[in-house]
This record gives C-alpha cells, sequence and structure tokens, in this order.
C-alpha cells in the first residue's frame, strides 16, 4: 500500500518577491475595454506557486495631433514586455503591432505565446492594495530577460519605487491599509496608481 503525504510549504508567502516567471500565456482582451488601446493580459508560471501570476499591460497611447503615437507609459510597457522576451517587433508610429520587418501582426497574443511559451523572466510579484481595500496579487509590468544581474537591477528599481511611494503593498496578512513612503514628508502619491509606472 501506497505511503500518503499531504503538500507543505514551510514559510509564508514564498511566490511573493523578485522571481523567475516563466511566460505560460498572452491573452489579449482589448475588445472588451472601450477606452484600453491595449489590455494584454501575460501569465507567468512561477516555482512554489499552482496558481499563473498575472501582468497586465493595460493603457492608452498619448498621441500627437496627427494621431501619431508618442512615448508614454503604455509604449513602456509594451518596450518592458517586448526586450524582456527578445522580440525585436513592437508598434508602429500608429499604435499597430508589427514584426521587426514591419509586417502587421493580426493577433499579437498568440504571436507572443507561440514565439515565447516558456520564456524565463525576471519579474517581481506582489501583493498590491487596491483603492477597494482588497489585495491582488499581481506582476509589476517592469519585466526583465532573465540575466546574472536582472535580479539586482529589478530589486533595485522596485527599491526605488517603493521609497517615492509608487508602490502600494498590502501588509503581510493582507488587511489593513499599506503604509505609504512619504521622502522627507513632502510627497504625497495618493493620486498616483501603480499601473501608470
Amino acid at each position: 500500500m501506497a505511503i500518503m503525504k499531504s503538500k507543505t510549504s514551510s514559510g509564508g508567502a514564498s511566490w511573493l518577491g523578485i522571481k523567475t516567471g516563466t511566460l505560460l500565456s498572452v491573452i489579449d482582451e482589448t475588445s472588451k475595454y472601450d477606452w484600453a488601446d491595449l489590455y494584454m493580459v501575460v501569465e507567468f508560471t512561477v516555482e512554489g506557486s499552482d496558481y499563473p501570476r498575472v501582468c497586465k499591460i493595460v493603457g492608452s497611447f498619448d498621441k500627437e495631433p496627427d494621431g501619431r503615437i508618442k512615448d508614454c507609459t503604455l509604449l513602456k510597457r509594451i518596450t518592458f514586455l517586448t526586450e524582456a522576451l527578445g522580440e525585436e517587433g513592437g508598434v508602429n508610429q500608429h499604435g499597430k503591432w508589427v514584426t521587426e520587418n514591419e509586417e502587421p501582426i493580426d493577433d499579437i497574443a498568440s504571436y507572443l505565446t507561440n514565439a515565447y511559451k516558456g520564456k524565463q523572466c525576471t519579474i517581481y510579484v506582489f501583493k498590491e492594495l487596491a483603492k477597494n481595500g482588497q489585495a491582488y496579487t499581481r506582476v509589476h509590468n517592469k519585466v526583465l530577460a532573465k540575466t546574472n544581474t536582472s535580479e539586482t537591477e529589478l530589486k533595485s528599481y522596485i527599491d526605488y519605487l517603493k521609497s517615492k511611494g509608487f508602490i502600494k503593498e498590502a501588509p503581510a496578512d493582507g488587511t489593513g491599509t499599506a503604509t505609504k513612503v512619504e521622502p522627507n514628508g513632502s510627497f504625497d502619491a495618493s493620486g498616483i496608481d501603480i499601473a501608470n509606472l
């Protein structure tokens, strides 16, 4: 007769923090949101977690009067992801997805999933304290290619955001309100949403 044992874990939320995330899938949900030029859900598997961890690349492009896009938060998020994956394509000046040879990509979710499923990246997984007081596990949109220095680089970036109060993490027990860092008592981050970074 076989011996049965339950899965056990040591300590608390070991799936939080700087982690190696393996790309599982990319889902394009843009059609569900009128206000968004892009609403992309990127799922990563993380060792020690039974559930995928989600990074959302969401927002609208800032545009010139003639309709061409300009450098903005959404373009930065797209660039973080494409550089982490090693994808040479991206969006053109009209906000349309194209390959590095500027050939149109009709289904960006399938394109990225098929090309990069299994790709390892360095990610930051945390519990975000939402405006409604609930805590949600998410992956910050600064994603890096996995290298010997990527964990140190990402930790430095995240520490900077925390020091400026741009990341509102839920307390370890997931209740109450997060402590907001106020540099010199003069910076108010209450109007800044982490999704904009």
